[in-house]
C-alpha cells in the first residue's frame, strides 16, 4: 500500500511552493523532492511505503508488516495508533516522536525505539526530514494505522 496522507502531502507541497519563484510555474513533485534532504529511493514517496505484509505461521492471529517510512522536513504525521507493536529504526535524518502521555523524543539516524500497541502518536519530521524502516507485529487483517481525531 503506498498511501500518502493528505496532511503530509499538503505540508510538503507548501514547503516546496514557499521556496519557488513566484514568476515561475512550480512543478509540485519537483518542489516536494527539493525540500527533502533524506534520500527517497525510486518508486517510494513521502509517507508509509509498505514493503511486506505476512502472516505469522506460529500465530495466525498476528501478522508482520515492514514499511519504509519517509517524513518530509517539518511535516507532522496525523495522530494515529497501530493495532500492535511497532519497532522503528531511523536510517536517515531525524524526527520528533510525539506520543500521548510521554515527553517528546528526538530520534535520529542510528536510533531505534519501540512504540507499544495502541499508543497514540504523531511524529514530526526534523529539519532534513526522516526515513525509517518500521517493523510491526499486529492483529491480522487490521489496517497499518488507525487515525485518531486531533484535539
Amino acid at each position: 500500500m503506498r498511501r500518502l496522507s493528505l496532511a503530509v502531502a499538503t505540508l510538503g507541497l507548501s514547503l516546496g511552493l514557499a521556496a519557488c519563484d513566484q514568476a515561475s510555474k512550480p512543478d509540485p513533485d519537483a518542489e516536494i523532492a527539493s525540500a527533502m534532504q533524506v534520500h527517497v529511493p525510486a518508486g517510494l514517496e513521502p509517507g508509509s511505503n509498505e514493503m511486506l505484509r505476512s502472516a505469522l505461521k506460529s500465530d495466525p492471529d498476528h501478522e508482520v508488516l515492514i514499511s519504509d517510512v519517509i517524513i518530509p522536513p517539518g511535516a507532522e504525521v496525523p495522530r494515529h495508533f497501530h493495532p500492535g507493536e511497532e519497532f522503528v529504526y531511523v536510517i536517515e535524518g531525524s524526527a520528533v516522536h510525539v506520543e500521548e502521555g510521554k515527553p517528546d523524543r528526538l530520534i535520529k539516524a542510528g536510533d531505534a525505539m519501540v512504540i507499544p500497541p495502541e499508543a497514540v502518536h504523531a511524529p514530526r519530521g526534523g529539519p532534513e526530514g526522516a526515513r525509517a524502516i518500521v517493523f510491526r507485529v499486529h492483529v491480522a487483517g487490521q489496517p497499518e494505522r488507525i487515525p485518531v481525531p486531533g484535539t
